[in-house]
């Protein structure tokens, strides 16, 4: 009986987990009516960095098909730039589902970047920086 039980509890355990990335904060939304979201519980701080996840929640689906996305962000908010450490993709909403993606940005395209002016990135970074320094 109690291997019947441990088997049943295993079973389950992989029938019905999913990614789990906590709570996501809602931030904004940008002119497409994409929504913008962070994971304000595992927001890290090192010296003048904060490090945090960053989703973006796509109201269709991409040219890849993709309905979410999720990034790692290096936010320096003594200078206001960011720096992408992480980018990963999924098939479902809210970083839900398959994930067809998983890239480390190299070179130039992982170095430093700045907010243009009343954008989407400029409102929710705006915010981090406010609520975590």
């Amino acid at each position: 009986m109690k291997k019947i039980t441990i088997l049943l509890v295993i079973i389950f355990t992989f029938l019905f987990s999913t990614t789990s990335w906590g709570e996501w904060t809602y931030v904004t939304e940008d002119v497409d009516g994409n929504k913008f979201y962070y994971d304000k519980d595992r927001v890290r701080k090192s010296g003048k960095y904060l490090y945090f996840w960053n989703l973006i929640d796509y109201i269709k689906p991409s040219k890849y098909g993709d309905l979410s996305t999720t990034l790692y962000i290096e936010l320096d908010c003594s200078i206001f730039r960011f720096k992408d450490l992480r980018f990963q993709s999924y098939n479902k909403s809210m970083g839900e589902g398959e994930q067809t993606s998983d890239m480390t940005p190299e070179g130039k395209q992982g170095g430093w970047r700045y907010p243009k002016p009343n954008t989407t990135y400029e409102i929710m970074y705006n915010k981090i920086c406010e609520e975590h320094q």
